[in-house]
């Protein structure tokens, strides 16, 4: 057995025991978890149980600390997951868009554009029709924004080593002043999981998907690498994750489908994806996730270690609201620590 599965083994009977003895440790019940005092944390926050997809979808922004990052004039571009136009969640649920504009109209922007790029065979404004999200757009006040019709500029980002060439992006990626990038909580047959880090494959062109990122070879750490190196042209200022449904097997247009009715945010994609990977291990999931530390995925190694995002949990905050079974989530970040195992 690895030191790391050895120590995440033990800390899972460790924690099993402790919580069937004891019940669950005080410190699980605060709205506030992993605070380490004197560290720089980034904050996630986690809604679930509300009345309506919206007001998750607001709460969850309150609770990670809102958008006031956004000024009066701004121009905000949100990016949804839609690399089909089947239906939630094999593409981000319309009403999870809606509410993320109007939260970013309150800021008074001088514009809010909905943008994407479907998988290459696919058209993205008739995915966005078919899947429902067009008329939500319009309905809200921003604009529809094909990333196919938009220039493609190239980009060779310093430390993107597994890029040899680059790759190309819209020019409208280096224009706005923000970006909001909305994924999905699903697994992914070729990238293993499809969060923060796998949504960002929109933004780049059709033919580096299929040439540069080598769609179709499952080949890691190199794959899970790339996927990270594209945040280095730039990475989303907030991030919104869908968890109203999620795929826990297949993905990411087809798989069993389980409906958390959870929505999480926060500003850095390595702690969104660590959340996620958490949640997933809470519904039960595949096993080249359930079996595997939510740290040694490619693409957040790699993530972590370009610094496009936190390296530890002691840079996590996260704050919560309505999740039943947050003791859960938590037990599945793997390198807790122990004195917060036993609520010391």
């Amino acid at each position: 057995m690895s030191r790391n599965n050895f120590i995440n083994t033990s800390l899972g009977v460790l924690a099993g025991f402790i919580f069937f003895r004891n019940g669950l440790p005080d410190i699980f019940n605060v709205k506030d978890i992993f605070t380490s005092p004197g560290s720089e944390q980034v904050l996630v926050g986690m809604a679930g149980n509300r009345d309506s997809t919206y007001s998750l979808v607001r709460k969850a922004v309150e609770l990670a600390g809102g958008m006031d990052f956004i000024k009066k004039g701004d121009s905000v571009l949100i990016k949804p997951n839609l690399n089909t136009g089947d239906p939630p969640p094999a593409s981000t649920n319309p009403e999870v868009v809606y509410e993320v504009i109007r939260i970013v109209k309150e800021k008074k922007p001088s514009r809010i554009i909905v943008g994407d790029k479907s998988s290459f065979w696919s058209d993205t404004l008739s995915c966005m029709k078919q899947n429902g999200l067009y008329d939500v757009i319009k309905q809200a006040g921003a604009e529809v924004f094909p990333f196919e019709e938009d220039k493609w500029i190239s980009v060779k980002p310093t430390n993107a080593t597994n890029w040899k060439n680059g790759f190309k992006i819209p020019k409208i990626i280096k224009e706005v002043n923000h970006i909001i990038s909305i994924p999905v909580l699903k697994t992914h047959s070729i990238a293993t999981f499809s969060m923060a880090i796998k949504n960002w494959v929109g933004i780049i062109s059709p033919k580096d998907r299929t040439l540069g990122l080598h769609l179709f070879n499952k080949k890691e750490p190199v794959f899970g690498n790339m996927l990270a190196e594209i945040h280095l042209a730039r990475k989303p200022s907030f991030i919104v994750t869908d968890c109203t449904k999620a795929f826990t097997e297949e993905g990411p247009s087809k798989g069993k489908v389980v409906e958390p009715n959870i929505v999480y945010a926060t500003s850095d994609i390595v702690a969104n994806d660590i959340i996620g990977l958490s949640l997933l291990k809470s519904l039960g999931t595949e096993d080249r996730i359930q079996n595997i530390s939510v740290w040694e995925h490619p693409q957040i190694k790699r993530a972590a270690e370009l610094g496009l995002g936190i390296n530890s949990n002691s840079n996590l905050k996260l704050r919560y609201s309505g999740i039943d079974d947050i003791k859960t989530i938590v037990l599945n970040i793997s390198d807790l620590p122990l004195k917060m195992l036993l609520g010391w």
